[in-house]
């Protein structure tokens, strides 16, 4: 109980950013994961590698995050990478990529990242007044992974439908191209 009430009081005085408050100013790749792990919810301690430089590079490779200019982040490759490092741990990466595949939306993407995060984080805080013994932890964290567990599926279903609607739609275009 004593380390869920610890997480609990870092949840209360946790904020994300908002994108206005990200840094204007592009960072190189330590200064980005400095800024990112300050600004991640908190977690375990066995989470403090949730982001690494060659977890980085890889989605720079792998498309899910745009390449840095000059080895540097601007805003939305942070805030991308902000949103990858907690997605993660519920979603494929395929599906973060599908979540962040136009550039021009990211902006927009975190700020729905970024208030639903809040309201989240919120509902936690208000739980808190449920979680009165063990018994009653061990419920709660059943309904939590249950909730966590639908949503993380429906959502992969979605961007999986997404996904294969843009292939058969790529497959159809270049059919008429070719018969052209």
């Amino acid at each position: 109980m004593n380390e869920l009430n610890e997480l609990l009081a870092l949840l209360q005085v946790f904020k994300t950013p908002s994108y206005d408050k990200l840094p204007e100013i592009d960072l190189y790749m330590d200064q980005v994961l400095t800024y990112i792990k300050k600004h991640l919810p908190p977690f375990k301690e066995s989470d403090k590698d949730i982001l690494t430089a060659s977890m980085i590079n890889n989605y720079v490779k792998d498309n899910v995050i745009k390449n840095p200019v000059d080895k540097k982040y601007d805003k939305e490759a942070i805030a991308s990478l902000i949103m990858v490092a907690n997605l993660k741990r519920v979603m494929p990466i395929q599906d973060i990529k599908s979540i962040l595949a136009n550039p021009s939306e990211i902006e927009q993407l975190y700020t729905v990242y970024q208030r639903n995060l809040d309201v989240v984080i919120q509902s936690m805080l208000n739980m808190e007044k449920a979680l009165t013994s063990d018994e009653a932890v061990t419920k709660v964290a059943l309904e939590l992974a249950i909730d966590a567990s639908v949503k993380a599926y429906f959502a992969h279903m979605m961007l999986s439908k997404d996904t294969e609607t843009n292939k058969e739609k790529k497959k159809k275009d270049k059919e008429k191209n070719t018969t052209e």
